[in-house]
């Protein structure tokens, strides 16, 4: 039992840490925090992309569609390295899109007859959504900093849950 608490531990404090450190760095520089993970994400995937390549050229059996999705993202790599910058600015765009899908998803429900539990509530938070959305899409500047202030307040509450949950399990495994 105390080598399942130890395990435990290891594998839920190094996420928890860093959640925290990524969320107050989002909080304190957001761009800057921003490009980092684009560049981390860009560099993973470059590095899939290239050794979806060397697979290939490895393989006995030779399959096309590895070698053009492997140099696909390994292109996309390089292009997001490259354009991390413009990736931020149109991170909040991609939100303010995500809220207006979300948005419409959400009065699908609305056409199905028979069903109109919650018809006006739904309706209301759909709408709102779509607005959200829409005011995301045209002013993306002036919210960016926000988005980036709330996902980074988010990544600090959830490395403090996962803290006070591992401390939780750890005094229940140990009793």
């Amino acid at each position: 039992m105390n080598e399942l608490i130890k395990r435990l531990h290891r594998a839920k404090l190094v996420p928890a840490l860093i959640s925290i450190a990524f969320g107050v760095a989002l909080i304190i520089a957001r761009r800057s925090a921003m490009e980092v993970i684009i560049k981390i994400a860009a560099g993973m995937l470059f590095a899939c992309g290239v050794g979806s390549v060397l697979m290939y050229l490895f393989s006995p059996a030779k399959e096309s569609m590895q070698l053009t999705v492997g140099g696909m993202m390994a292109a996309a790599g390089v292009l997001g390295w490259l354009c991390s910058d413009m990736l931020v600015n149109l991170f909040p765009i991609l939100t303010g899109i995500g809220l207006i899908l979300n948005g419409l998803s959400n009065m699908a429900p609305l056409s199905t007859p028979g069903e109109n539990a919650g018809t006006g509530l739904i309706l209301i938070f759909s709408i709102l959504m779509i607005v959200g959305g829409l005011f995301i899409v045209f002013h993306p500047a002036a919210v960016e900093d926000m988005l980036m202030v709330y996902i980074g307040i988010g990544y600090v509450v959830n490395g403090i849950f996962d803290l006070i949950i591992l401390y939780r399990v750890k005094e229940v495994l140990a009793s």
